[in-house]
């Protein structure tokens, strides 16, 4: 196990370093891809609730997924951390770009729903799709997250 934990550290040092390196032109034409095949397929077509997240700098943008959805509207829920040592978050709905424009920003940088309002939570709304943040992903649909454990306690 020690010797798994060291290779996904390794292979996510490496990867970041690779996508550190990407001019940011780069970064939202392969957004903009991803976001391209993701609309295609059944699964967001039919989706009427979906889980999606706020990119932090070097990651794949959303705007472009979160903008669709709106657009489309369809239900948006975002991740909102609730206890870091934990790793316990929750997903919790959001209502439009100027909401998300609005969150305040966590440690991470990244907006994140507010705690002092009610918003209806993810689980309990029975969510058609999730889309889940990773550093790399293989061919069988295996995900290397950023290793904190969060959307694998979710």
């Amino acid at each position: 196990m020690v010797e798994i934990l060291a290779a996904k550290k390794a292979l996510r040092r490496s990867i970041k370093a690779v996508c550190a390196a990407l001019p940011a032109t780069q970064i939202q034409s392969e957004s903009a891809r991803v976001a391209q095949r993701l609309f295609a397929r059944d699964n967001w077509k039919s989706a009427t609730k979906v889980c999606a997240f706020c990119s932090m700098p070097g990651e794949l943008d959303t705007t472009p997924i979160l903008e669709a959805a709106f657009a489309a509207n369809k239900r948006v829920f975002l991740p909102r951390v609730e206890d870091v040592k934990a790793r316990d978050m929750a997903m919790v709905e959001a209502f439009s770009m100027a909401d998300i424009e609005a969150f305040p920003r966590s440690n991470w940088g990244i907006a994140e729903p507010p705690r002092d309002d009610n918003r209806e939570d993810a689980l309990d709304a029975r969510v058609d799709l999730v889309v889940v943040p990773g550093v790399a992903f293989d061919a069988d649909n295996g995900r290397l997250g950023h290793g904190a454990g969060f959307y694998d306690n979710w």
